[in-house]
């Protein structure tokens, strides 16, 4: 296990990042339901689910303090936590490939599209490598320079956008009915893959020594870090909406992108594409870097050795042709991320197994006092 330490308020801008980022392109509530203007419902929606889908993890660290998640697994269920840990493993790098996937398809698509595939794959996959090699405490202090420059610069985005507020693309609200939101915010939350990791970084986190402080303190990051993914969600979906309302947006692969390169101030000053290009570039090449690290994390708790990043090269070779792989169908990829397909995928990892951890974790215990 690393020696490195964060603490709360580095690991809140880490899930901060790591969450926003892919909202700065892709916008996928607008392809859920409740498929019309009351998209903005499902964005508050997400929060008090996000929150209790978090609960288990977050009682397990606070029982736990020093454990990883999938060292958890081992102390509650013993050798049968392997097939668990071996899930895990390939989640994890599930993820990781979608989202190098992701950058692909954005880059490739939107902004150098002559660039050949396997380059955009093999250069991400060099940098993260390097990143690695650094730690979690670097990709920590990094994820804070980060937060600071892409709130600052969507603060800008924000203000500039308000002469283009309408609220008519709002009405009617609730034209479906209130359920259809729900389902959204459900939706929304199950992309929170960020939310197993808080497991996998429970023991890097400085702690004091008060298992109830504990709680409190790593319920209260988590809760502010959503609050603030949502401040922003909701801010971009806001903008989105009223530049392009529901219908022409739904229909647009990168809304929040589009959205940016039609905006001007003043008449001179243009071109914010190329803001939202260098926070956004920032934060999936620290998206991909994060869930490698965890990724490889995970490997190490499994086959009990002692240094992360001896896997790094094994699994970024089988990375980088497993993307290569899956990318030529984006179709698919954007199928399998939708609400159908991804919502129960992910809750598996993300809730019901922690889940069922903490339900059995607690019986041992109380079996063990008895």
């Amino acid at each position: 296990m690393s020696n490195s330490k964060i603490s709360y308020s580095q690991f809140l801008y880490l899930f901060f990042i790591n969450r926003i980022v892919m909202v700065l392109t892709f916008l996928p509530i607008f392809n859920a339901p409740p498929k019309n203007q009351d998209v903005w419902l499902s964005v508050v929606f997400m929060y008090p689910f996000s929150i209790l889908a978090s609960l288990p993890l977050l009682y397990l660290c606070s029982l736990f303090p020093n454990q990883t998640f999938t060292s958890i697994l081992y102390t509650v269920f013993g050798k049968a936590s392997k097939v668990l840990s071996i899930l895990y493993v390939w989640f994890f790098f599930h993820i990781t490939a979608i989202q190098i996937a992701q950058f692909v398809e954005f880059m490739a698509t939107a902004v150098l599209p002559e660039t050949p595939v396997l380059f955009l794959i093999v250069t991400m996959l060099i940098v993260c490598l390097y990143a690695l090699k650094k730690g979690i405490e670097p990709l920590a202090r990094f994820a804070q320079i980060t937060s600071f420059i892409t709130m600052l610069s969507l603060a800008i985005i924000m203000i500039i956008s308000l002469r283009f507020f309408d609220p008519s693309v709002f009405e009617p609200v609730l034209e479906k009915n209130i359920l259809q939101p729900i389902f959204g915010g459900i939706y929304l939350c199950s992309l929170s893959s960020e939310i197993i990791t808080i497991g996998m970084v429970n023991p890097y986190i400085v702690k004091v020594k008060n298992k109830k402080c504990i709680l409190k303190d790593i319920t209260k990051t988590i809760a502010l870090a959503f609050l603030l993914v949502v401040i922003f969600y909701l801010a971009i979906t806001v903008i989105v909406l009223s530049l392009f309302g529901y219908t022409q947006a739904s229909r647009l692969s990168f809304p929040f992108y589009s959205a940016i390169k039609v905006l001007s101030m003043a008449e001179f000053l243009e071109r914010f594409e190329s803001l939202h290009m260098a926070i956004w570039i920032m934060g999936i090449f620290l998206k991909i870097t994060y869930f490698m690290y965890i990724l490889l994390t995970t490997v190490q708790e499994l086959r009990n050795t002692a240094d992360y990043f001896a896997y790094a090269i094994p699994f970024t070779s089988v990375l980088a042709p497993f993307v290569f792989y899956i990318i030529p169908d984006f179709l698919s990829l954007d199928r399998f991320m939708s609400y159908r397909y991804f919502t129960l995928y992910s809750y598996i990892f993300i809730f019901l197994i922690p889940l069922f951890t903490l339900i059995f974790a607690k019986i041992k215990q109380r079996l063990s006092n008895r």
